[in-house]
């Protein structure tokens, strides 16, 4: 991820754990104090982030969530990691950082014949890291017309769109690859136009048979986010 204007990342501390998936964090500085939530649905499934800022009004949900856990010691004490990226709701621009918390789970009331158990969660440690950039986030849509090529070629506009304010449009550059041979017009860079766009051909080589990925990947800049997309054109030039 780009950290060219990044501020410095704001570190906290774990507060609990409610479940094998689910912790708090608390942040304390001079600004005053904060708070995160990281929940997850299960190992290295989307969950959601929330998160209020020290210092800001209006608390931000529903940011990108995953989460890596394995056994640390036993049967029962767990490490787990969360990785996170989104939206903050105060200033529109990106915020990322990772979770890392070590807890125990402990079993109570088991009997050694079937009983279930009721568990508690204890917490060891843990921190949560916050990066917050200057970057707003941003959209790639990539459209090509036709998808299906008998002869000839394929024409694509690449669009980037600032999500969190559509009057100030992103700049910087695009690059484009495909995963079949074949030509295209802008040597696969392009620079976006005033209006976010960029326009290009793709002509697949005169051997071409099969399905290509045309991918468009936006660097991003200092004030916009980085973003990509991908669809598939099939070939029929030599089939």
């Amino acid at each position: 991820m780009p950290t060219a204007g990044a501020a410095a990342p704001l570190a906290g501390t774990i507060t609990s754990c409610s479940s094998n998936w689910s912790c708090d964090f608390v942040f304390n500085t001079t600004t005053g104090p904060g708070w995160a939530n990281g929940t997850s649905t299960g190992y290295l499934n989307p969950g959601t982030l929330t998160l209020k800022l020290p210092g800001e009004a209006n608390t931000s949900t529903g940011l990108t969530y995953s989460t890596y856990i394995q056994s640390l010691t036993g049967t029962y004490t767990y490490w787990t990691v969360g990785n996170f990226i989104g939206a903050d709701v105060n200033t529109g621009t990106v915020v990322y950082g990772t979770t890392n918390s070590n807890y125990t789970i402990t079993c109570h009331g088991h009997s050694g014949r079937g009983g279930g158990c009721t568990y508690t969660y204890t917490t060891d440690n843990g921190t949560i890291v916050v990066t917050r950039t200057l970057a707003e986030m941003t959209s790639l849509t990539l459209s090509c017309s036709p998808t299906t090529i008998n002869s000839g070629k394929t024409s694509c506009t690449a669009t980037v769109l600032n999500l969190w304010s559509s009057s100030n449009t992103p700049t910087g550059k695009l690059h484009i690859s495909s995963t079949m041979v074949g030509k295209f017009s802008n040597n696969g860079t392009c620079t976006l136009s005033s209006a976010g766009t960029c326009a290009f051909t793709w002509t697949p080589s005169a051997n071409g048979c099969g399905s290509s990925t045309l991918s468009a990947a936006y660097g991003g800049t200092r004030y916009f986010y980085k973003s990509s997309d991908a669809l598939t054109i099939v070939v029929n030039v030599n089939c």
